[in-house]
């Protein structure tokens, strides 16, 4: 689904506290990782035969790809949250989190969250309380 079709049904609030979910998961998954990759390196110095010295290269390899992997996931899922989070209040009447979107930016698109600036997530909202319109 588009996720700006999703933030549009979600509500602002929400797509919030969603997003924060999904980012920390990442970071526990990443953590994980991080398990299997101290494992592989205890598991290659107690190893009694050839595969296991290729199941622990294996879960090592294995490990830091994920590590790699949901540390850029978390940390790009995080500052986009957090930069719309922190324009989100109106100009004019101070209200956060009303307003309807108007349009938004390219990489709000889950296919472009994993490349480019996080600084091109843009939304353009109007304000349900004054009507006044900003850019995110």
């Amino acid at each position: 689904m588009d996720a700006l079709v999703r933030l549009r049904r979600l509500g602002f609030r929400k797509w919030y506290e969603r997003q924060l979910l999904e980012s920390h998961l990442y970071l526990v998954t990443c953590l994980l990782g991080l398990i299997a990759v101290l494992s592989a390196i205890e598991l290659f110095g107690a190893r009694r035969s050839a595969g296991e010295a290729v199941l622990a290269i294996a879960v090592g390899l294995g490990g830091v790809w994920v590590c790699l992997f949901c540390w850029q996931r978390y940390s790009r899922i995080l500052q986009v949250a957090e930069r719309l989070g922190d324009h989100a209040h109106c100009p004019r009447c101070d209200a956060y989190a009303r307003f309807e979107i108007v349009d938004g930016g390219r990489a709000l698109d889950e296919a472009a969250a994993g490349d480019g600036d996080p600084r091109e997530v843009w939304l353009r909202g109007r304000c349900r309380k004054c009507g006044c319109e900003w850019t995110l």
